[in-house]
C-alpha cells in the first residue's frame, strides 16, 4: 500500500495538509488541513516507511550451542568436546542461556530490543545446504519448488501498473553481496540489486550508455527481449543515482567492529540514513558449516557469534543515534540447525530446527517464544534430531502483517495461499485493517435531508479501484455515481437528487479493501 504518496507536507510547521482542489470528472478531490480522517492517515502512513533488515547464516548455525539448555544434562552428554558451561553462559532464564561471544545479544535481549524464537523448521526438512536455503527463500515446502521468493512476492505490491517501463523511485530491496538472492525475486523478475558498497554499484553502472543507442523496435521476439534488457539497464542506471545520492548524503553515528558482517550493515545503516526508501535489505556471513573443529567458548563458531552479535549491536547502536530506531527491525535465518551430537571431528553434522532471533527498538524483545528443545530419544526424529516448534513461515507471516501491516489475505497469497499461525513479534503500525470498518472512509452526504443535489464525501488511503453508488431501501441501485480507479486522496462527488421522489436512500462505497454503507433522505 502507497499510503505515502496520499501525504503532501506543508512547509508550514502546523499545517499537516493544504487545501489542494482538484477535479477528475464530476468528482472532485481535496487534500484538507488537519481533517480528522487526514489525521489518522498520517499515522498509517508511518508503517509504510519502516524497513526490515535481514540477515542469513550461510552454512547451518549450530542452535544448540547458540541458544544453550544450561539445565539439560542430555545436552552436555551429547557434546563432551563442544558443549558450553553453565557457568559461561549468558542467562537469559533459569533454564537458558546464550553463548558467551553474543554478550551484544544479551544486551539487546535485556532492553527489550531481541526476541528468541526456538525450535523453527518446516515438516521433513532438507539437510542440502542449496535445497534447503531455497526453501527459506522461497517459503515453500520441501517438496515445492518456486521460482519466486517470499520478499519478492511481497514486493510486488509496490510496483507501478506499468513496470518496468516505470520503476519505483528506490530500490524495493537491496542485497549487501556479490549475487542476488531468490527472495528478491518476483514475477516480473528480480525485484532488487545488489552491490558490496554505493561507490561500487555506482561505479558499475554509473557511466553505462543506454543499450542499443535507442534504436527502433522491429517487433521481433529477439527485439523484444533487447527491450527488457535496455530497460534493466536504464533502471540500473536510475538506482545508481539514487544509491549515490544516498550514500553520499548518509552516515554513520557508531563505532562497527571489524568484521565483513559488521562493514556490510554499516553500509545499510548509511544508505537509511541518507533517505533511501528501500523496504528490504539482505546481508549474510558465512561459514556456518561447522563440521570440523567447532568449539565451544572459543573457536570457530565462538568468532562467528561473536561477529553476528558485534555486528548487529553496532548496527542497533548507529541506527538509534541516527533517528530510525522505530523505522528498522531485523531476523536471522539459516538453512538449518545441527544434530544434537558432536561427530568424531568434534563438530556437528546438518541438522534440522533451530532458534531464529528478530531484533530492533519496536520488536517486543526481552523473551524467548517456545522451549528449550527436548532432546531425549522419543522427543527426537526418527534420526535423531531437534523437532519442529515453529514453521519458519509463521515468522514470515508475523513480520508482514505486524512490521509492515500487510493484510491476512495478502499474507496467505504471498504465502501460497496457506494460512500460518503468527506469534507477538514486533508493534503493528496502525494500518486499514486496524481500522474498524469502512465507515471511516465514508462521510455524512452534506446537506442531508438533500432537496435538488448533494454532496458525497469520501476517503481513499492508498490508489485502488472504487465505486460509488445508491440504492433504495429494497436494494435496487438507481445511480453509479463513479466507478474506476482512483489515486489516495479525499473526494467529493455531486449527486442530483432533483429527479428522484422524496425518501430514504442508501449510497455505498465499495472497494478492494473495505465497503460502508451509509443513508441519505430526500425531502421536497
Amino acid at each position: 500500500m502507497k499510503r505515502r504518496s496520499f501525504l503532501k507536507k506543508s512547509a508550514t510547521a502546523g499545517l499537516a495538509l493544504s487545501a489542494l482542489p482538484t477535479l477528475i470528472g464530476s468528482v472532485s478531490v481535496q487534500a484538507l488541513a488537519n481533517a480528522p480522517v487526514l489525521n489518522v492517515l498520517q499515522q498509517l502512513a508511518g508503517g509504510d516507511d519502516r524497513i526490515m533488515v535481514l540477515v542469513q547464516l550461510q552454512g547451518g548455525n549450530d542452535g544448540l550451542n547458540t541458544v544453550i539448555p544450561i539445565e539439560d544434562p542430555l545436552y552436555f552428554d551429547a557434546r563432551p568436546s563442544i558443549q558450553i558451561a553453565k557457568s559461561k553462559a549468558l542467562t537469559l532464564n533459569n533454564t537458558t542461556g546464550l553463548h558467551p561471544a553474543m554478550t551484544g545479544f544479551k544486551q539487546l535481549y535485556d532492553a527489550g530490543q531481541l526476541a528468541v524464537i526456538q525450535g523453527v523448521t518446516y515438516p521433513n526438512p532438507d539437510r542440502s545446504h542449496f535445497r534447503g536455503t531455497d526453501i527459506w527463500l522461497t517459503a515453500t515446502d520441501y517438496n515445492v519448488f518456486k521460482s519466486t521468493g517470499w520478499v519478492g512476492r511481497y514486493l510486488e505490491s509496490f510496483l507501478p501498473a506499468n513496470y518496468p517501463a516505470s520503476i519505483p523511485t528506490d530500490p524495493l530491496a537491496i542485497q549487501i553481496g556479490s549475487s542476488l538472492s531468490l527472495t528478491f525475486q518476483g514475477t516480473p523478475g528480480a525485484l532488487g540489486i545488489t552491490f558490496r558498497d554505493p561507490d561500487e554499484f555506482y561505479k558499475l553502472v554509473g557511466k553505462s550508455t543506454v543499450i542499443g543507442g535507442g534504436s527502433t523496435s522491429s517487433g521481433t521476439p529477439a527485439d523484444n527481449e533487447l527491450e527488457f534488457i535496455r530497460t534493466v539497464q536504464n533502471a540500473a542506471e536510475a538506482y545508481s543515482q539514487v544509491i549515490k545520492k544516498a550514500g553520499d548524503s548518509g552516515n554513520n553515528s557508531a563505532t562497527y567492529p571489524n568484521s565483513d558482517l559488521a562493514e556490510k550493515l554499516k553500509v545499510v545503516a548509511r544508505l537509511i540514513s541518507g533517505g533511501l526508501k528501500t523496504k528490504f535489505y539482505l546481508v549474510s556471513i558465512g561459514g556456518y558449516d561447522t563440521h570440523i573443529s567447532q568449539g565451544n567458548e572459543t573457536g570457530t563458531h565462538s568468532a562467528l557469534l561473536s561477529q553476528l552479535s558485534g555486528a548487529i549491536t553496532a548496527f542497533m547502536d548507529d541506527i538509534q543515534k541516527l533517528g530510525y530506531a522505530d523505522k528498522v527491525a531485523g531476523m536471522t535465518f539459516s538453512e538449518f540447525g545441527r544434530r544434537v551430537k558432536e561427530n568424531g571431528s568434534k563438530g556437528t553434522d546438518h541438522g534440522t530446527a533451530a532458534p531464529m532471533f528478530v531484533f530492533g527498538a519496536k520488536a517486543l524483545g526481552g523473551k524467548i517464544i517456545g522451549s528449550n528443545p527436548q532432546l531425549d530419544s522419543a522427543n527426537l526424529d526418527e534420526r535423531g534430531d531437534i523437532k519442529m516448534q515453529h514453521d519458519y513461515r509463521e515468522v514470515y507471516a508475523s513480520a508482514l502483517a505486524q512490521w509492515f501491516g500487510t493484510p491476512t489475505n495478502q499474507v496467505e497469497e504471498i504465502m501460497l495461499k496457506k494460512q500460518f499461525t503468527t506469534m507477538p513479534l514486533f508493534e503493528a503500525p496502525n494500518s486499514v485493517d486496524d481500522l474498524p470498518d469502512g465507515s471511516l472512509y465514508l462521510q455524512q452526504n452534506i446537506p442531508n435531508p438533500a432537496k435538488t443535489t448533494t454532496t458525497i464525501r469520501y476517503m481513499i488511503p492508498s490508489a485502488m479501484s472504487v465505486r460509488l453508488t445508491v440504492f433504495t431501501v429494497q436494494g435496487k441501485k438507481i445511480a453509479t455515481i463513479f466507478s474506476g480507479e482512483q489515486e489516495a486522496g479525499l473526494y467529493d462527488a455531486q449527486f442530483s437528487t432533483s429527479e428522484l421522489p422524496s425518501g430514504t436512500y442508501y449510497y455505498r462505497l465499495e472497494t478492494n479493501r473495505f465497503t460502508a454503507v451509509k443513508t441519505m433522505v430526500i425531502s421536497r
